[in-house]
């Protein structure tokens, strides 16, 4: 009997123990990353992120690319992932399902957001959407992202344009800086990149071999989205030290490298202005799946 109790003392001392410690053998916390198409890249930029997120909360948080933002939301609705950062394009167009909420923002170079735009270079002879009837136009990532794909569709049916009829081709380039240069180099007819790109010393160079011809409204930036059912506790111990790490000397150069400059609580009346587009894409059988 002794030896029956003295047992039941160790368990529950145990049992104790890892309640105090909960981290010890807690699951793995999954946030996840869209590839955007370039996933080796997504990984060695996001990496160290991920690493100094898990120095701040003392959590095991695993770093997942994802191939599509369709995958994020199904195998969030199965909470396999926990965390996401998506354009928040795609969050108003999950909304109904309710599969999760908006956590942080990223806070854009632009103190004011960003803009999609259609450029052309500076000495060609195109003035308007309608002097590219026939010619090529660059997008990025097809049927993925939102700023590449879906809200340069909507700006142009906004101006009675059929994309898929109207041009003689549609090319996709890999990245916006690649249609960037391209244009700048003359090497395409016109593109879309997002009016951020310019911000980066890297492409200041290109700001006057381009023409802007269009350019859409103000676009929130990312976010950072949680399943619905996320645990309240760590949900606010991993606010608190992302937004902390927006602020850190070591977080800023990090976030810099990812083309924002920190966290900040999101505001859901600045996602507004993509239901404009989204229900434009409806109009026109366009919308995503």
């Amino acid at each position: 009997m002794l030896n029956y109790l003295r047992q039941f003392r160790i368990i529950l001392i145990v049992c104790l123990f890892c309640t105090i410690n909960g981290n010890l053998f807690a699951a793995p916390v999954n946030f996840a990353v869209p590839s955007s198409g370039e996933g080796l890249r997504q990984l060695l930029l996001w990496s160290p992120l991920i690493e100094l997120l898990e120095e701040e909360t003392e959590l095991d948080i695993n770093l997942i690319i994802a191939k599509n933002h369709e995958i994020i939301r199904e195998e969030m609705g199965i909470k396999n992932y926990d965390f996401a950062l998506i354009d928040p394009f795609w969050y108003k167009h999950w909304q109904k399902s309710g599969v999760c909420f908006p956590f942080l923002e990223t806070c854009c170079m632009e103190t004011h957001g960003f803009r999609n735009i259609l450029i052309v270079h500076k000495g060609s002879v195109y003035r308007t959407l309608k002097d590219l009837e026939n010619r090529s136009i660059a997008l990025t990532v097809p049927f993925d992202s939102a700023s590449g794909f879906y809200i340069p569709l909507a700006m142009m049916f906004e101006h009675d344009i059929e994309p898929f009829s109207y041009f003689k081709a549609i090319v996709f380039p890999e990245t916006f800086e690649s249609v960037l240069k391209g244009i700048a180099y003359g090497k395409l007819d016109s593109g879309f990149i997002t009016s951020d790109l310019l911000d980066d010393f890297e492409n200041n160079r290109y700001r006057d071999e381009i023409r802007v011809i269009i350019e859409s409204e103000v676009l929130p930036c990312q976010v950072v989205v949680v399943r619905k059912d996320f645990n309240q506790e760590l949900l606010y111990r991993i606010r608190e030290a992302m937004i902390h790490i927006g602020k850190s000397e070591r977080g800023i150069e990090i976030l810099n490298q990812l083309g924002f400059s920190g966290f900040m609580k999101p505001g859901e009346d600045k996602y507004n202005v993509l239901m404009k587009y989204l229900n434009i894409l409806e109009l026109n059988n366009a919308a995503p799946e």
